[in-house]
């Protein structure tokens, strides 16, 4: 009888994992194309009352208030009160300071030296990005961040999640760490359920997925952090994530990290170079 009731608990951390997984890629999808009708009820309704309620520390407060602010600014773009790629543009800017302010915090504050060295590379790699409000969407109001062929985009989000898993695993406890690869996966699974759509889906849905995810997951951690501490611990998986902190497994991952922004840059140049234009503020006729 024990060993059955150990059977079933473990099964149920993974049912868990699971359902929250395909709960935040349902909703990151919604919120990417329904901006205001998804946004608002999913992201920035419950930022503001965990903001109110949950008393989060100072860092919580201050990240959740940054993803509340540009949710709340993407309302507006929609809406056409300024040209919506200008909102784009920022959100491209946005990334590279939320990347560089985790990397200085693996360098600074846990001495990850090698997982810091793959954050400057992810956050260099973003110039090989060029995010566009689709503005002939067949339906809804979003953007698109893509490189100037496929593989530079699936190499950037794969060097991205794999910096992102490591700086998590040293930000957090195993337990959290786990709901994290939930937040991780999820834009990737969006972005194969997005592909039927063509041009207008698919990887280059992942940045706003991504940003979608990390919004609906910074209220969800933050509001419910111990249901998360209690529900989702795992030895398996704390070892897995002690194994990840090995140096070795750390140079590794660098190794891989490098090569994939190296190798986004290089097809960026080979088709057609870095480029970007400031957009104008004035919205566009309607």
């Amino acid at each position: 009888m024990e060993i059955t009731n150990q059977k079933v608990g473990k099964a149920d951390i993974y049912i868990k994992w699971i359902m929250f997984t395909a709960a935040i890629t349902g909703m990151a999808i919604l919120t990417a194309f329904y901006p205001i009708e998804a946004n608002i009820p999913m992201v920035v309704i419950p930022s503001i009352l965990v903001l109110i309620l949950a008393k989060p520390v100072f860092f919580e407060k201050l990240k959740l208030t940054t993803l509340l602010t540009m949710r709340i600014v993407i309302v507006f773009a929609a809406l056409n009160f300024f040209n919506p790629q200008v909102y784009v543009d920022v959100i491209m800017l946005m990334l590279i300071v939320n990347i560089l302010e985790a990397t200085f915090t693996d360098l600074i504050r846990y001495k990850k030296y090698f997982n810091a060295i793959s954050g400057f590379a992810v956050a260099v790699g973003v110039i090989t990005l060029r995010g566009v409000w689709q503005f002939d969407a067949p339906f809804g109001d979003y953007y698109m961040a893509k490189g100037a062929v496929p593989a530079i985009t699936i190499m950037y989000a794969i060097a991205y999640t794999l910096w992102n898993w490591i700086f998590v695993t040293n930000e957090f406890s195993p337990a959290v760490s786990l709901m994290h690869v939930g937040f991780l996966f999820a834009p990737l699974f969006g972005c194969l359920c997005t592909m039927g759509l063509g041009a207008y889906g698919g990887i280059g849905m992942w940045l706003l997925l991504r940003a979608n995810s990390l919004s609906i997951g910074g209220w969800m951690q933050i509001g419910a952090k111990d249901w998360f501490e209690r529900e989702y611990h795992n030895e398996k998986f704390s070892k897995f994530v002690q194994w990840t902190k090995q140096t070795p497994v750390q140079i590794i991952c660098m190794i891989i990290n490098l090569a994939l922004i190296g190798a986004c840059i290089f097809l960026m140049i080979q088709n057609g170079g870095i480029v970007f234009t400031f957009s104008s503020l004035t919205p566009p006729a309607l």
